[in-house]
């Protein structure tokens, strides 16, 4: 009888980890919620009775399939382009992997006790895991990567919801389905119970629920567009030079690299007002390149438009002091640019391991990051929009798209455009789409139109409704101009962000009482 028992407890394991995996097939670049319907579901029907510690270990399986597979883009990171060992790499991805994992392991830890009866799994694992997606963007430095919601990336419509609670409503949606398919699959004695008209038209009048209110804010904001004459449309070009990863930070390659971009410029068709180079694309220290600096401010003259580009950056830590601060940053050169550098933004989120060590001073001292330079990147400080004269540009460089609070703040600060520059070449193909897909949703929650520009792809420009205007595919160099309205950086989302996660925390509290109330 043992045997048995612990066999059907490693059947579950198997099954938890698998359901994992299966939910990854619901997220770009193919997005599908079915997918992640149903491995949710499968998790949820496993641990909605377990025991807390059992709970634990399932969602911990869950996770570990789940970011495992999700992130296999990190091998290009770890291995092709950081150096390590393929051991090493493997073991790393796995580590990230299993830290991640401790978020559904904790949804699995305490969801039997926020529903003690199959009537309140739709109203506590829906709360409860958006809480664990919630901690997963803010604890640690934060890593909101694949969040459930963005399984519903390929419907324009359904997007639209995340003007209200952002993508964590998004992933509300997803997983008040998976409890009801959870709720369907329990045993017959139950269902006996219960009406499969309930639950089905549950599920049908919330998703209808979405789908007219997403049609009911398309159409009200295209015909906002045309009647506001204060949104005079601004002609924006984007750049991707398409540098590979090896030869980019190769000094023996930076002239050719400067070079291609500058020549790109001659591709442009019409006027613009503004040109947007990716991440480092100057690969090199602006300031201590005028001859480099001036091309680019004479390229900007013949324009007529100032260009926007990443750039390594250096200061003194303080006036006299010999020691330099680093900055991975993006800068606005115009024609009279001279080397001030009057807009400039410093990255503020920089990537553990990749842009800085945390806890340098407790570790090693021969630990390097993974990232070019032997020198770790100092963060920017409290970001603010960037000045310009067609409205304030969020600046966002590289990851920091990801952090649904943080963008929200450059909105709730007067951003009118999101500018997102990026150097994908660093990871896989799968996370270039993974990528993209959550930088649109910045777009259509903050109400703001998103500029992104990577330096091997994928380059996209979306409006304000999230609708694509235009990419350059990845792998391929090219310029692309559109003309972009700009956003008005009202939602309810913009208004009320910081307030969503109380809803949540209580949603599961009612749980939690009706449990013990039931008991």
């Amino acid at each position: 009888m043992a045997e048995r028992v612990a066999s059907w407890r490693d059947r579950e394991a198997l099954g938890a980890l698998l359901a994992g995996m299966v939910a990854v097939l619901g997220l770009p670049p193919d997005p599908l919620p079915l997918p992640m319907i149903v491995g949710l579901a499968v998790l949820i029907r496993l641990v909605e009775t377990a025991a807390p510690r059992r709970g634990a270990w399932l969602g911990f399986c869950f996770g570990l399939g789940h970011f495992s597979l999700g992130q296999a883009w990190l091998w290009n990171s770890l291995h092709t382009f950081g150096g390590l060992p393929a051991p090493a790499a493997i073991g790393l991805m796995l580590g990230l992997a299993a830290i991640l994992a401790l978020y559904p392991a904790l949804f699995g830890a305490v969801l039997p006790r926020l529903a003690g009866r199959p009537w309140l799994l739709p109203l506590a694992a829906p709360a409860l895991w958006v809480v664990t997606e919630w901690l997963r963007a803010h604890l640690l430095s934060g890593f909101p990567w694949n969040l459930a919601g963005y399984a519903w990336d390929g419907s324009l419509t359904m997007l639209q919801v995340a003007d209200l609670g952002g993508v964590y409503l998004l992933s509300w949606l997803i997983l008040f389905c998976a409890a009801l398919v959870a709720v369907l699959a329990r045993p017959a004695e139950w269902r006996q119970r219960v009406s499969w008209f309930v639950v089905i038209g549950l599920a049908a009048g919330t998703l209808g629920g979405g789908w007219f209110y997403g049609q009911w804010r398309l159409a009200g904001l295209r015909e906002g567009i045309e009647r506001d004459i204060w949104a005079a449309p601004v002609r924006m070009a984007i750049v991707q030079g398409n540098i590979p990863q090896k030869m980019k930070w190769d000094p023996a390659h930076q002239e050719e690299g400067l070079r291609r971009y500058l020549d790109l410029l001659a591709d442009l068709a019409n006027p613009v007002d503004l040109v947007v180079w990716p991440e480092t694309a100057a690969a090199f220290f602006l300031q201590a390149a005028p001859r480099e600096l001036r091309r680019i401010a004479d390229a900007s003259r013949g324009l007529g438009a100032p260009i926007l580009t990443g750039a390594p950056m250096a200061d003194r830590e303080s006036e006299g002091s010999k020691e330099w601060l680093y900055f991975n940053s993006m800068v606005m050169v115009d024609a009279e640019e001279k080397g001030e550098f009057r807009n400039r933004y410093d990255k503020d989120h920089l990537v553990p391991f990749g842009e800085y060590i945390p806890f340098r001073a407790l570790l090693p001292g021969n630990l390097q990051k993974l990232t070019h330079g032997t020198k770790d990147f100092s963060r920017g400080g409290e970001p603010e929009p960037m000045a310009w004269g067609h409205g304030a540009i969020g600046a966002l460089i590289c990851y920091e798209v990801i952090f649904p609070d943080e963008v929200r703040l450059l909105a709730v600060r007067g951003a009118r455009w999101l500018i997102n520059v990026t150097n994908d070449a660093w990871f896989g193909e799968s996370a270039k789409p993974q990528h993209l897909a959550m930088a649109r949703m910045r777009a259509v929650e903050n109400r703001l139109p998103m500029i992104r520009v990577a330096n091997t792809g994928i380059s996209a420009m979306f409006d304000h409704l999230g609708r694509e205007l235009g990419r350059i595919d990845p792998n391929q160099k090219g310029v692309l101009e559109r003309t972009v309205t700009r956003g008005t950086g009202q939602s309810v989302w913009v208004r009320t962000g910081r307030y969503w996660i109380w809803l949540w925390l209580g949603l599961c509290l009612v749980g939690l009482a009706l449990t013990r109330k039931s008991a």
